[in-house]
């Protein structure tokens, strides 16, 4: 894969960012915000599918707390 064409103003970002981060390249830069984007989506997907399963299997869990906290013992063979 080759070189990617950038603007002017993303550039001097990219430029400035190289000094901030304290890096030796614009390749650097670009590593590390690939890294960082692909966290957040990770993070961004993770809470997505907890939030899914809540809203599918939420009751079950709360009534099962609800036994445990009430004395009640949860067992599958019964």
């Amino acid at each position: 894969m080759g070189a990617i064409a950038v603007s002017a103003a993303d550039e001097e970002r990219i430029a400035r960012l190289v000094e901030r981060v304290g890096v030796r390249s614009k390749a650097a830069v670009v590593r590390i915000a690939l890294d960082e984007l692909e966290r957040v989506m990770a993070r961004r997907e993770l809470a997505t599918a907890v939030r899914d399963y809540v809203r599918r299997h939420g009751d079950l869990d709360r009534r099962e707390n609800a036994m445990i906290a009430g004395g009640w013992a949860v067992h599958e063979d019964e």
